[in-house]
């Protein structure tokens, strides 16, 4: 008998024997003199898992407001007009404080002076040779204050300056404190899946086993509502994939 006689022998009993194998689940495999083979173990089953969303929701207040608070002014004289505009900031300035904002909470920036003289895009004569716009940004983690103050500031009629109360101008409302929520936000929303988890598994007559995977979802914060912008909604969305048991 040649050697690859031999060879090919050898590797058709290989194959025979791994198909058993694979068969009988590496139980008690007969070999061809009559002996058994035992202590292969078992082919492990694959893990049934289900997979399934858990949702978190909370409201909470902004913490935060941005309102730049701007206001126009038109003179022929750039002298008068620098006059004008340090006055006007002035009284702005105390009516902020009056609402109980400190000087922390806003900064006055270098206002945009346009010369009407040198538009060349309007056939109209302009009223004023030059016009500059004024912005005090409050930025203030008071967000009551922020809030009165831009409700009642048509008061600043009264002393020649008209705010501006366009899209531009609105307050902004933030919410800057997740990370003192995220955890018990997840913690519930985690909760919530595994309750999904064990109905599913109700239903189809198993059990909820450990977690396989986890995958935290992105954190919205929203308006609570149109129209209420300093109250927020914070919502975020965990998938887990839990392994069922019988």
């Amino acid at each position: 008998m040649t050697k690859h006689i031999i060879l090919g022998i050898v590797i058709g009993i290989s194959v025979v024997l791994a198909a058993v194998i694979l068969t009988n689940g590496y139980g008690k495999i007969a070999n061809g003199f009559g002996t058994i083979a035992q202590g292969f173990g078992t082919i492990a089953k694959p893990d049934r898992i289900v997979s399934v969303r858990g949702l978190a929701e909370r409201e909470v207040d902004a913490d935060l407001a941005v309102w730049p608070l701007s206001f126009s002014l038109g003179g022929d004289s750039l002298q008068d007009l620098q006059t004008d505009i340090i006055n006007k900031i002035a009284i702005a300035t105390d009516y902020l404080k009056k609402y109980g904002l400190a000087e922390t909470d806003y900064t006055v920036q270098a206002p945009s002076l346009t010369d009407t003289t040198l538009v060349t895009y309007s056939n109209d004569k302009a009223p004023y040779r030059y016009i500059a716009k004024q912005v005090i940004l409050v930025r203030s983690k008071n967000v009551i204050a922020v809030k009165n103050a831009q409700e009642h500031s048509l008061d600043l009629m009264g002393q020649n300056i008209a705010v501006e109360r366009d899209y531009d101008s609105k307050v902004l409302y933030d919410y800057t404190s997740l990370n003192d929520i995220k955890p018990e936000m997840i913690g519930e929303a985690t909760k919530n899946a595994r309750a999904a988890a064990e109905q599913f598994a109700s239903d189809s007559g198993s059990s909820v086993g450990k977690i396989k995977t986890a995958t935290q979802g992105w954190f919205s914060i929203e308006d609570a509502a149109p129209g209420l912008e300093e109250r927020k909604k914070v919502r975020v969305v965990t998938t887990v994939e839990y392994i069922l048991t019988d």
